[in-house]
């Protein structure tokens, strides 16, 4: 009986943990569980984050105070620092308006508001002014029930069918829970069920190296004093640099390596006698480097050497200080090649630190400037951004997604098969980046130049600007300004704008539609589009070929295109389809190509050619082949002084190369 009583509990415990389960199985019931439960912000809860708020505008002061100058001086200003403490040192209640402007300017673009001293004080007054609006808001507790009900509605919908526009309803949901301070525990499961990596990269050993793999061959002057002679001669050094992956699940890690031979002729000086020697050594150098979130950083470098020598000939004033000498030189010799292993090793790892040190500060410096402190600044930085490594490849996994966001709705598809570059991209990246990024920007007709003229690219006849061009820009949207679908094998490519505006100082062109239920007038967004079919036209290129003509569309206030407007539309219409088309041109590339082919040191590695391309269920995935050159790439390693430095990876490979090149190894 007891055996049956224990079968009896154990299986109420498990059937009970799959209730449980089935239960939680549904996000929307989550939702749905937690209606009528709102919790009101009180007064102390505004005291305790205006507290906080305080005490972070403190430590930004002491920030400034200690990096006085010109610099602090104008980031104080651009974030309305002192309108700021004036509002909240009021009695009565601040301005949100005011600390609304301060707010926004935190997250301006401009170098040095990415220190934490500045996103500290961002996130506490954005804290601030949520928690102070919650407060005073009437009705909180209907209003959150009706925003339960929505979201419940929402999440059913998007289990059914996920879609971009379902995600952006939901993504505008959670971020009014979460500045509402309530159900934090629910939205959390709903991101952890609904949000996913949406970009995956993998790169071989193969590819990663091939930017550093080269064969050294260079001769230089030799200079060295061993036991007490002075040398002199000249060094050749032939060998090879390469690099080996590290696993790591935390970076990026990798050595890069040196392994050579180095033959000297040289002629020893003392006492008046001259010593004629060929020198043989070996050389093996390596120096770590890791890539994390953080940046570029590395380990000193280690390198041994062991060098043997073979004594031609002595000249000396006479037969016998030539025999003495003779004589020296063979008791000596295994010490004198011990001296020779130790400074040849000593030199060339010096020399790895010396030199490399500059080239991966400078790769550093523009990580962070070109990359993480841009994002930083803008809130765009991934929510997660995983490096690691194995000892055949390299991994990147990405998360982007904002509070008022979802990323992908579940796992990455598979990519069949091995390939040197794979790359699975969710379209929700696009939206996600641009939205934080560029959302509510204004774009001009000189900026679209510039960004033509920074890439290396010719600037399209319908977009240069001459005498007779009138001036223009677009607004971006606020939310998903620029937004990608990938579906059935094709690529929609959208730019959603708030304004067009033309003429000079960039006036605003005014569009209002009349909304047909309320009979009042609206600011439509626009939004310009294409769709194109994924191709492989030759053996490993892609391209995008369109399927029609560009479309312009002005979005009414349902989120649907507007079926009527009038003819200052319409000329809008045909100015917008005129720049966009140059743009958004209907092939892309417009020739077709047999594979990537990138330039500067990087061409050694051949061509990437696609061998897998497909766009289906919101998800682009892509494999790679690379395709080594028959021959090494003379005219690009001739070419090194105008290589674009693409990758930290690259800089790195660069500084390995010249380091290796001026390296001399003493006999």
């Amino acid at each position: 009986m007891r055996r049956t009583l224990c079968f009896s509990v154990a299986f109420s415990l498990i059937a009970a943990s799959f209730a449980n389960f089935a239960q939680a199985e549904s996000t929307a019931d989550l939702v749905r569980a937690a209606k009528g439960q709102a919790r009101a912000i009180t007064p102390e809860d505004v005291a305790d984050a205006k507290a906080r708020l305080l005490k972070d505008v403190q430590t930004l002061e002491a920030f400034l105070r200690a990096n006085a100058g010109e610099q602090a001086t104008a980031r104080r200003e651009l974030v309305k620092l002192d309108a700021m403490k004036a509002e909240l040192a009021q009695e009565e209640a601040p301005s949100r308006q005011i600390l609304g402007q301060s707010l926004i300017a935190y997250s301006e673009n401009e170098a040095g508001l990415e220190a934490k001293a500045f996103t500290d004080v961002r996130k506490s007054l954005g804290d601030y002014l949520d928690r102070l609006y919650i407060s005073g808001f009437e009705g909180f507790s209907q209003e959150y029930d009706r925003r339960i009900d929505e979201l419940t509605t929402q999440l059913e919908a998007y289990e059914a069918a996920p879609s971009t526009k379902r995600a952006a309803e939901i993504g505008s949901s959670l971020e009014w829970f979460d500045r509402a301070g309530q159900i934090e525990s629910v939205t959390s499961s709903i991101r952890g069920r609904h949000s996913h990596p949406n970009l995956h990269v993998v790169a071989s050993q193969q590819l990663v190296g091939s930017g550093v793999r080269d064969a050294i061959d260079t001769t230089e002057p030799l200079r060295e004093y061993i036991l007490g002679a002075s040398v002199r001669g000249t060094t050749r050094l032939t060998g090879n640099v390469d690099l080996d992956l590290i696993p790591s699940e935390e970076r990026v890690a990798f050595d890069i390596t040196l392994a050579g031979d180095a033959v000297s002729n040289n002629v020893s000086y003392k006492r008046g006698v001259s010593i004629y020697s060929t020198g043989y050594t070996n050389v093996n150098a390596s120096k770590r480097v890791y890539f994390d979130t953080e940046g570029v950083t590395s380990d000193a470098a280690t390198a041994t050497a062991s060098t043997s020598s073979n004594v031609s000939s002595i000249a000396a004033k006479c037969n016998l200080v030539r025999k003495i000498a003779w004589k020296q030189v063979n008791q000596k010799k295994h010490q004198a090649e011990r001296i020779a292993s130790g400074k040849a090793a000593s030199r060339v790892a010096g020399r790895v630190d010396g030199q490399a040190g500059e080239t991966l500060a400078e790769a550093n410096e523009n990580f962070q400037d070109k990359f993480r402190s841009p994002l930083i600044r803008r809130e765009s930085f991934p929510e997660l951004f995983d490096l690691s490594t194995t000892d055949t490849q390299l991994l990147v996994r990405l998360l982007r997604a904002g509070r008022a966001q979802l990323a992908a709705p579940g796992p990455a598809p598979q990519l069949q098969g091995e390939f040197d570059l794979g790359a699975r991209v969710h379209e929700s990246i696009a939206g996600n980046f641009s939205e934080s990024m560029i959302g509510g920007v204004m774009l001009t007709d000189e900026r679209i130049v510039e960004m033509y003229k920074q890439a290396e690219m010719e600037v399209p006849e319908d977009l240069k600007i001459t005498q007779d061009s009138e001036p223009w820009a677009i607004t971006f949207a606020r939310s998903q300004p620029i937004s990608v679908e990938f579906a059935n094998g094709g690529v929609k490519v959208s730019v959603l704008c708030l304004n067009l505006h033309q003429g000079e100082g960039y006036s605003p062109v005014s569009l209002p539609l009349k909304d047909d239920k309320t009979e009042k007038l609206y600011r439509p967004e626009i939004r310009i589009s294409r769709e194109y079919d994924l191709t492989t036209p030759n053996d490993g290129g892609l391209q995008l070929v369109s399927k029609g003509d560009l479309s312009i569309e002005f979005i009414d206030l349902n989120g649907e295109p507007a079926k009527m407007y009038g003819a200052r539309h319409a000329a809008a219409v045909g100015f917008l389809s005129k720049k966009f088309s140059a743009m958004l041109k209907p092939k892309l590339p417009e020739e077709a190509t047999d594979g990537i082919s990138l330039k500067g040191r990087w061409a050694r590695i051949g061509k990437l050619k696609a061998r897998v391309a497909n766009a289906a269920d919101g998800w682009l995935s892509i494999g790679w082949e690379q395709v080594l050159p028959e021959t090494p790439a003379a005219a690009a390693v001739a070419d090194e002084s105008k290589a674009v430095e693409t990758v930290a990876d690259e800089a790195e490979s660069n500084a390995v190369t010249e380091l290796v090149q001026t390296a001399s190894i003493a006999p």
